[in-house]
């Protein structure tokens, strides 16, 4: 009898939503996710044929207005449902093929002057996924694609998780955290609808560099690597399109990491990236040398690097090994003396270089900057000092600084 009469007050609360979500359909026209909702709602009332009704109409809306990452999360759960809708797939990667040759004929006629087409068909948003595809190259990479839902606060994949996907938001969005050395939880950007992330996993080969959770309650496209692989090995313009954000990523992670940059708001942290140059050094390479002119600070994305001097007996002396995240040669450039030290390359390293005219701007605005770095140079002089025998106590005690 409870059984009966939980189903009887679960059905009435089930109807009175979908009334509420129908009239919500008529008041906000162009929310078309609306429509998915009923499509979910119906499907939970057992209404599976409904159910594929609203989902269809999802889809057509979707497609019609451009929205291809919807279009095909949406289709997905009209093929779970109805397997037999096995050209879907087909269908959607046919229309997406003739936006993109309408906007290409737009171009044309704009660039020679000429007006528009009456009725021009609407151009879907860029998915840099897929964007160089083919119309049978896309439809068979959709087929690859899993859709899954996340409830607000649910990680997507976690920092350390093994990288072994890609996956697209087609709806709500997500943040992305890292942990620093110190443990704290700091937060790199917030991805939208039509952005991917997990390219980090499938270029190290290494585990998930990043944590990912739902802002709200979010969908999301998910390809395996092992998909990706079968993918690129036919089309290798989407491991261009991804290696170019996996750069761009990685570097603006390091930077919100860093000491020097973790304030900045993730705007600011791009306008930086403008200003940053990549060097690559050697085993053995000799990066800044003791005494020479300081143009430049290093920040380090890869590799190992070792900060020595030498001893009054002019025996080498090493000071500090640093890493991924660490940076060096500040001292001249908040000094305007020559280097203090040399810096020699470990393992393999790949530094990104910030000249002193970009470093000059950015402490001019961000005092917060300048205040870090000047911490850093009394701790690698103290540590210098210490290391040459010229105290034994910090300087500030002794009175040297």
């Amino acid at each position: 009898m409870a059984g009966f009469l939980d189903g009887l007050f679960s059905g009435g609360k089930y109807e009175k939503e979908l009334k509420d979500l129908q009239k919500k359909v008529t008041q906000e026209p162009k929310n078309f996710y609306l429509l998915v909702k009923i499509g979910d709602l119906l499907e939970k009332m057992g209404k599976r044929t409904e159910a594929l009704g609203a989902y269809r109409n999802a889809s057509e809306k979707y497609s019609q207005n451009g929205f291809l990452v919807q279009a095909i999360a949406v289709n997905k759960v009209i093929l779970r449902l109805d397997p037999s809708q096995s050209t879907i797939h087909d269908q959607l990667a046919e229309l997406y093929a003739k936006r993109e040759m309408a906007a290409e004929v737009g171009m044309e006629r704009e660039a020679a002057g000429e007006p528009p087409q009456e009725a021009p068909i609407k151009q879907m948003p860029i998915v840099p996924l897929f964007s160089d595809l083919k119309k049978e190259e896309l439809s068979r990479v959709i087929g690859k694609i899993q859709a899954k839902r996340y409830m607000r606060g649910a990680a997507v994949c976690q920092e350390g998780d093994s990288g072994d996907s890609i996956f697209i938001v087609s709806h709500g969005k997500v943040g992305v955290f890292r942990v620093n050395a110190s443990k704290e939880k700091i937060f790199i950007t917030e991805l939208k609808e039509g952005d991917f992330f997990g390219e980090f996993g499938f270029f190290s080969n290494s585990r998930r560099t990043a944590t990912v959770e739902a802002v709200v309650d979010t969908e999301v496209l998910e390809i395996t690597k092992q998909d990706l692989e079968e993918i690129i090995y036919e089309f290798p313009s989407v491991s261009e399109v991804l290696f170019k954000f996996y750069q761009e990523r990685v570097l603006d992670s390091l930077l919100a990491t860093s000491a020097l940059f973790r304030s900045f708001p993730p705007q600011e942290r791009k306008q930086i990236l403008g200003k940053l140059t990549m060097e690559t050094f050697p085993v053995g390479a000799t990066v800044l040398e003791e005494g020479a002119p300081g143009d430049s600070l290093y920040i380090i994305k890869t590799g190992q690097v070792e900060v020595g001097t030498v001893d009054v007996q002019g025996a080498p002396l090493t000071l500090a090994q640093l890493q991924e995240g660490d940076f060096f040669g500040e001292i001249s450039l908040l000094t305007g003396r020559p280097r203090t030290a040399s810096v020699k390359v470990l393992q393999k390293a790949e530094l990104l270089r910030l000249a002193k005219g970009d470093f000059d701007q950015i402490i001019e605005g961000h005092p917060e900057v300048k205040q870090v770095l000047e911490n850093t140079l009394l701790l690698r002089l103290e540590s210098k000092m210490k290391a040459l025998g010229v105290f034994r106590d910090s300087p500030a005690k002794e009175g040297l600084v």
